[in-house]
């Protein structure tokens, strides 16, 4: 992939400046701010979600989650560690919550807990999928960056997102299912 991302870039370039050589500049600097500006919205974004999230297992909410999830977690996945269902059930939260950042790092530990062998299990697959499709209540990533691109109504995307989200996640699932068969 970095090897595609650099030749369309290159070629980009390229193109820019036989087309519009004085623009070459201009627009790569301006590119530059526009990427340091979004960064930098992203973070504060994170940082708030990150934190939320610390205070939340800090304060034995993640494991209330986790207690709360273990019918659903048990039908998905299986039979999992209960540090296994603990990740599970951050990551679920976090992807709930729309900040897919935030839930990488729970999707990793939940990854290293279920994969012992070489073969993907079923309940790596379903944390896959389930991580991928990801239903989203609140996607505040996207609406933050909504938000500092200057959209008028960032929330706009909210019913659309649930559906497509929630959409997306039941045909993964019964994928899953139809791969996999039911957990054991």
């Amino acid at each position: 992939m970095n090897i595609v991302w650099t030749c369309v870039t290159v070629i980009a370039l390229c193109a820019l400046t036989v087309v519009r050589p004085q623009g070459v500049l201009t627009v790569c600097l301006d590119s530059c701010a526009q990427a340091v500006t979004t960064a930098i919205g992203l973070c504060g974004i994170y940082c708030l979600w990150l934190g939320v999230f610390e205070v939340a297992d800090r304060c034995k909410l993640v494991e209330g989650l986790a207690n709360c999830m273990h019918g659903l977690n048990k039908l998905l996945y299986g039979r999992v560690s209960q540090a296994a269902e603990r990740y599970i059930s951050l990551n679920f939260a976090s992807n709930l919550l729309g900040v897919g950042n935030a839930a990488t790092p729970s999707a990793i530990a939940a990854i290293g807990e279920t994969e012992h062998t070489d073969t993907l299990s079923r309940s790596g697959a379903m944390l896959f999928v389930v991580n991928a499709t990801s239903i989203q209540l609140l996607p505040t990533t996207v609406m933050g960056l909504r938000s500092s691109a200057g959209s008028a109504n960032p929330a706009d995307i909210l019913l659309p997102n649930l559906l497509s989200t929630a959409l997306t996640s039941v045909v993964g699932v019964l994928l899953v299912f139809c791969a996999y068969g039911r957990a054991k």
